[in-house]
């Protein structure tokens, strides 16, 4: 283990690792978890096969670094949106709308999407994984706070829980289904509710 950690800490070290990492990632959202093999991602990343077991003690630490590595780039693009978002009184259709668009954007692509659900339903099996996805839950949790604040409305965390949950049923059923975009499942799915969740201030 110490061996690893001095053999990652030279520069060069910690840009193999990356493009280990980042290797790893874009393997994750082309094919999901099944496609993160030691040697694809080695070929990937062009280096070789050895750096692989080098640099990471498993198969499922280079899994959760990617993981972890999506997920905040994820997290990253929905606070960046949050940001931007003006303040101004919103009503129902402007508020579900603009809340749509901040975490689900219309840039957000459907390997993206897969994959942060896919890291979901595996954080029950890989420990490592659960830090990662209560990291971006909680990310996730602070931007409805910050959208529904700067729409001129109420927001308890009971609320924003339920809003998190009934997002992720919309997004998974339009994944599911041709011809349905993710961002306007959300969309409508939140114009029945946003008033009773999250009412004007």
């Amino acid at each position: 283990m110490n061996h690893m950690m001095t053999s990652a800490a030279t520069p060069k070290g910690a840009r193999r690792r990356s493009r280990l990492i980042e290797a790893a990632g874009e393997l994750l959202l082309e094919g999901g978890f099944d496609a993160v093999r030691h040697r694809a991602v080695a070929e990937r990343a062009q280096l070789p096969l050895a750096s692989t077991t080098y640099y990471f003690a498993s198969l499922d630490d280079l899994m959760a670094e990617a993981a972890a590595s999506l997920c905040s780039h994820d997290a990253s693009a929905v606070s960046e949106r949050c940001n931007a978002l003006p303040r101004r009184r919103r009503g129902r259709t402007a508020t579900a709308t603009a809340l749509a668009e901040v975490i689900v954007s219309v840039d957000t692509t459907i390997q993206q999407l897969s994959a942060r659900y896919e890291m979901i339903a595996l954080s029950a099996r890989y420990p490592m994984l659960r830090e990662v996805v209560s990291d971006r839950w909680r990310t996730l949790s602070l931007c409805h706070l910050d959208v529904l604040a700067k729409s001129g409305r109420v927001a308890d965390p009971a609320h924003i829980a339920q809003l998190i949950g009934i997002e992720d049923g919309a997004i998974v059923g339009a994944l599911g289904r041709n011809g349905v975009r993710p961002i306007d499942a959300v969309r409508d799915v939140l114009l029945e509710v946003i008033d009773v969740l999250a009412p004007r201030a």
